[in-house]
């Protein structure tokens, strides 16, 4: 009995003994096969995340571009298409920038807009709309609004960018009903990508500007930009009703990087409400 304990006691020794010689050898096949990755996710920068990170690589990577070396940024122009012509994009203001723009409409009215980057992933801003600014008529003010917007998403290789936030400036101010005619934004959430070719940006994204109905609409604009100089401006605005619908091309020229001056015709399809659009926007930091 003795030697048959003993016997037993031996096989199963030689068995734990080899799954024990088994499992140190897989182990030590994983380690060899994972050291290579484990010392290239060290060295690169991109996994080592954390909220600080996170928001300091705000812009640099927008609808999918590649990451520019600041000798290159520096001969693109920074402007960054926060917006096509009426609907935004993903992109934000950079950390410590600002981005003022002055939109000249009809009846010599002019609504500017200032947005500052107060961290690179958030920007905060405000709009004031002055009617009849030029002109012989006295111009009329209308209270200012704020805006917010968010980034947060950068966007990778099958994944868009996305940015959500708020933007509360309506347009043509209806005095007898203390509203505008053409509703704000709103609370909005928008995707943005480059597709099909470099430099062609299509974004779209829903808003909601009438909290009490919760009326949803959509939008989607597509941008291509040429040489850094040009950039053709498209979007469908607005989206929900056929009769509500808006349709807007324009282009934007660059004179200096800095610098950039769009010409649009807004809501092309209505003879009625057709307007030209000049506007102008102008970026720089502290």
């Amino acid at each position: 009995v003795l030697c048959g304990m003993s016997c037993v006691s031996e096989r199963q020794q030689g068995k734990s003994m080899k799954s024990y010689l088994k499992l140190v050898f897989l182990l030590l096949f994983s380690l060899s096969f994972a050291a290579p990755r484990l010392g290239a996710e060290e060295n690169n920068p991109r996994t080592k995340k954390g909220w600080r990170d996170y928001f300091s690589r705000g812009s640099e990577e927008s609808s999918g571009r590649r990451k520019k070396a600041p000798s290159e940024s520096e001969e693109t122009n920074p402007e960054g298409m926060v917006d096509v012509i009426d609907s935004p994009t993903t992109n934000v203001v950079d950390y410590g920038g600002f981005r003022l723009n002055f939109r000249l409409y009809k009846q010599g009215s002019l609504l500017s807009h200032l947005s500052f980057g107060v961290f690179r992933r958030l920007n905060l801003g405000a709009s004031w709309d002055v009617e009849k600014f030029i002109g012989v008529d006295d111009p009329s003010t209308n209270p200012p609004t704020l805006n917010v917007k968010f980034r947060v998403y950068d966007g990778g290789e099958v994944l868009p960018s996305f940015s959500f936030g708020y933007d509360g400036q309506g347009r043509f101010f209806d005095k007898s009903k203390d509203e505008y005619v053409e509703k704000e934004r709103g609370l909005y959430g928008v995707l943005g990508r480059e597709l099909f070719a470099p430099h062609l940006v299509a974004t779209g994204g829903i808003n909601i500007a009438d909290f009490k109905r919760g009326t949803v609409l959509g939008f989607v604009g597509v941008s291509y930009t040429m040489e850094e100089k040009f950039v053709l401006l498209l979007e469908f605005d607005n989206l929900r009703s056929a009769p509500g619908n808006r349709l807007n091309a324009g282009m934007r020229v660059f004179p200096i990087p800095a610098l950039g001056i769009d010409f649009a015709v807004r809501d092309l399809t209505d003879s009625g409400n057709r307007e030209r659009v000049v506007r102008i926007n102008y970026v720089g930091s502290f």
